[in-house]
């Protein structure tokens, strides 16, 4: 994609990514997206199991959950997208997937809340506190660096920016 672009092949570029690398340098609109440990999500396991993954750390800058850019791309477009957050999501798709065994609990998932790094100190294996050095820093993820954090849990478009 990226030749294709620099070579004027393809006319837009759009990348839904959480990292700026070459892709999102050659693209037009970069939309950030957050990572797995920044949102909550489900996924079904290899043995059709319904499992919930809650987020752990906040999403930085002007980065969304999918659903959230999802959304904002379809209001973007004039579309009637009304879901405030990924619960009602979770329910609509666990309604139009009733006859899918694996996803019977898709509505009534819950996700637990992330403590603070002293609580999860506190709580831990000391075996195991060698995952704080490596994972659980309370210092804020370097993505999409000097991008302004949105001030409003509430602020849901995405500000569609071109790249230079």
């Amino acid at each position: 994609m990226i030749a294709a672009r620099k070579a004027a092949e393809l006319k837009t570029l759009i990348v839904h990514g959480v990292l700026m690398n070459d892709l999102t340098a050659a693209a037009d609109i970069v939309l950030p997206g957050s990572t797995w440990v920044e949102k909550d999500a489900t996924y079904v396991n290899g043995q059709g199991r319904l499992q919930a993954a809650a987020r752990v750390i906040p999403t930085p800058g002007d980065a969304q959950e999918d659903w959230q850019v999802f959304v904002n791309v379809g209001l973007a477009l004039g579309g009637a997208v009304t879901y405030l957050n990924s619960t009602e999501i979770r329910t609509e798709l666990a309604a139009a997937m009733s006859s899918e065994h694996a996803y019977a609990d898709l509505a009534t998932l819950t996700f637990a809340r992330p403590v603070t790094a002293q609580d999860w100190l506190q709580a831990s294996n000391p075996s195991e506190r060698w995952k704080w050095d490596f994972m659980f820093q309370d210092l804020p993820p370097v993505k999409f660096a000097g991008t302004p954090r949105a001030t409003s849990a509430q602020h849901l478009r995405i500000p569609l920016q071109k790249v230079d």
